[in-house]
């Protein structure tokens, strides 16, 4: 299996520290015979921060590559291509996911012939959740989010993804682009799979997202399987960092 995350720009500097947490935390549920890949335009700096047996990447020089795009739309995270290796199951992770326990609903997810893609569910639907996207989407647009994605080996959304990433650059005016547009974009092209019962969606009682404006409220994380801390300040991540310190270190 692959594991990939990104990380670039500014970002750098503000989500390293989440970056380890987040690897460390895959590794720690999955084993370290996998691969475990970061793509990034700072290579000596990420570096630092792992082990050998974390695979650290350069982002391509080449423009011209797809998605290899710096915006405020994070297409980048999909560089330099979204399948690696269409003949292993891959799994794309934002730097603020953390995965606490075992996730059962992944072997579920494997485990059925039918089902080629996995996502997390959103918490509460809304068009801007879509971005600029949201121009494009219909009534059976899912409103999911893609800070945790998986395929299935043998399936790959490149085409329908890059069907959408053309469009928008077409499309979409440089002062109308917006953060979520790549994930936008991504459930436009999930949106055929929804409705074939292709896509499984995480439950999203166990699979969180928390921020200042989602699921707030929730002070333990003792049913939780997999939490994605959203915001740029990511305030789930330092109120919970105590309980990923309990589970990757046993501090």
């Amino acid at each position: 299996m692959i594991f990939r995350w990104s990380i670039w720009g500014k970002s750098l500097s503000k989500n390293l520290e989440l970056l380890r947490y987040s690897v460390f935390s895959f590794k720690k549920q999955f084993g370290h015979s996998h691969h475990y890949i970061i793509f990034t335009d700072n290579q000596k700096l990420v570096s630092k921060q792992f082990k050998k047996d974390v695979c650290i990447r350069k982002f391509p020089n080449n423009k011209n590559i797809n998605f290899c795009f710096k915006s405020k739309a994070t297409w980048q995270k999909w560089c330099p291509s979204p399948r690696l290796d269409i003949n292993q199951d891959e799994f794309f992770i934002d730097a603020d996911v953390f995965l606490i326990k075992y996730p059962k609903e992944v072997d579920y997810f494997f485990s059925k012939s039918k089902l080629k893609f996995a996502i997390l569910d959103e918490f509460f639907g809304q068009p801007y959740q879509h971005g600029a996207m949201s121009k494009k989407t219909s009534k059976k647009t899912p409103y999911v989010n893609a800070g945790f994605f998986v395929q299935k080996a043998g399936n790959d959304i490149s085409i329908n993804l890059l069907k959408e990433y053309e469009w928008w650059k077409k499309n979409i005016k440089h002062n109308k682009q917006t953060h979520h547009d790549e994930q936008g974009a991504l459930a436009i092209a999930l949106t055929k799979y929804k409705n074939n019962n292709e896509l499984y969606i995480f439950p999203k009682k166990k699979y969180v997202i928390i921020s200042e404006s989602s699921n707030r409220n929730i002070d333990n994380l003792d049913k939780i399987t997999l939490f994605h801390a959203t915001y740029s300040n990511h305030p789930a991540f330092y109120k919970f960092k105590h309980v990923l310190d309990k589970v990757l270190f046993n501090r």
